[in-house]
């Protein structure tokens, strides 16, 4: 009999510790799926915030203009950092945009000028002076200027009509030598500069109406034109997005910038995350349901209400409050229909006890309470109006 006993307990003890590495597993295996989605929903959308992404749709993204350009047969390819630039091949039909200038210093520009010194075109989206300094070219930015409504090309660049119309932005750009051609001039300024090719640089295109790109701008005026037109003269292009690690051409990667020690924390704090989910639900068992023997009456309710409403000092709405729920109680009392108008009620009301119609109606229209005493009298007010009605 004791061995039987026995058994019996061993039987249990070995079910309970199935159970536990049951709900052990299934934890694991919902950690490891939450997990996988956070880091594949954060890697889908960690781009679509950006300015000038081609994967982000919102009003300041390209995607619409780098839709068109694959439709029309043109590769877009998409490079984040300049790492990805290099390992991208530039060829004469090749046209390299590049969009965050602001992201580039002097070394990660001239490494990237001699990377694409075998492109056919170099358009650099709203360059800075420093930029422009870097790259050596015959160009200052002109800063703002006075601004018309739209502006006209005017200019034999190629990708560009003579009467191509924008509406102009107020990064512009004054060429400093013979060679450069402006586009898009206004106070002797222009919006757009070509500084032609030589043997060390392709042909570089400065832009300084970055929003002549974005999704939000592209189909006013001539902007989705000239945008096809400026990049689609080749039959690929190369979206270059500079990175805040950008910072120089030496050893510093992304992968350098990045602590040795943040695996094994990032380890560490999810076996931790495990541990606790398996030491606070080691004991999982049936759901008990009890009856909650509490009982809130109505005026508990009410009066709980009263004492916020007079700790907010918010008068206004507890006058609000009185009148419409006095409303509502003399509409039932007089015969009106549900959701009487005020007005119609104060008539009634006015008949039923005697009173000036002009008086009852103040009652329920006059300016809300704006103060603790104000708020009483109506309240009496409405008190005596409805005891009146009553009695009647």
């Amino acid at each position: 009999m004791t061995l039987h006993v026995w058994d019996r307990a061993d039987t249990a003890a070995g079910s309970a510790t199935r159970r536990r590495l049951l709900w052990a597993g299934v934890l694991v295996v919902v950690a490891v799926l939450v997990v996988t989605a956070v880091v594949v929903g954060i890697r889908r959308n960690a781009h679509k915030g950006e300015s000038l992404d081609p994967q982000n749709p919102g009003r300041e993204g390209a995607q619409a203009l780098a839709s068109v350009l694959r439709d029309r047969g043109v590769d877009v390819q998409v490079v984040r950092g300049q790492q990805e630039l290099l390992d991208a091949p530039v060829d004469a039909g090749t046209t390299v945009l590049v969009t965050g200038t602001g992201e580039l210093s002097d070394q990660t520009a001239a490494t990237m000028v001699e990377h694409v010194a075998g492109a056919g075109r170099l358009l650099l989206v709203a360059p800075g002076q420093f930029l422009l300094s870097a790259l050596e070219l015959p160009v200052d930015a002109a800063g703002d200027a006075g601004i018309p409504s739209t502006t006209t090309a005017g200019c034999p660049v190629d990708g560009l009509s003579p009467g191509d119309r924008v509406v102009p932005a107020p990064q512009t750009y004054v060429a400093t030598g013979s060679g450069p051609v402006g586009c898009f001039a206004h106070d002797g300024s222009f919006e757009l500069v070509a500084v032609p090719a030589n043997g060390d640089q392709p042909e570089v295109v400065l832009l300084g109406n970055a929003d002549l790109l974005a999704n939000s701008q592209i189909t006013q005026e001539d902007h989705a034109g000239v945008a096809l037109r400026l990049l689609g003269r080749g039959d690929r292009v190369v979206w270059y997005l500079p990175t805040s690690l950008d910072i120089s051409d030496d050893d510093t990667t992304a992968t350098s910038e990045i602590p040795r020690a943040l695996g094994p924390l990032v380890f560490l704090s999810v076996f931790g995350l495990l541990a606790l989910m398996l030491w606070r639900g080691r004991r999982f068992g049936p759901l008990v349901t009890e009856p909650l023997p509490a009982v809130v009456k109505a005026i508990e309710t009410t009066q709980s209400r009263g004492r916020l409403y007079r700790k907010a000092r918010d008068t206004q709405r507890a006058g609000g409050v009185l009148r419409a729920r006095t409303t509502k109680r003399l509409a039932a009392y007089l015969g009106l229909p549900t959701g009487a108008a005020p007005d119609a009620v104060a008539r009634a009301a006015a008949t039923a006890t005697g009173r000036d119609p002009r008086s009852v109606t103040d009652l329920f229209t006059a300016a809300p309470p704006t103060t603790e005493a104000a708020l009483v009298a109506l309240a009496n007010d409405l008190t005596d109006l409805e005891k009146e009605v009553r009695r009647a």
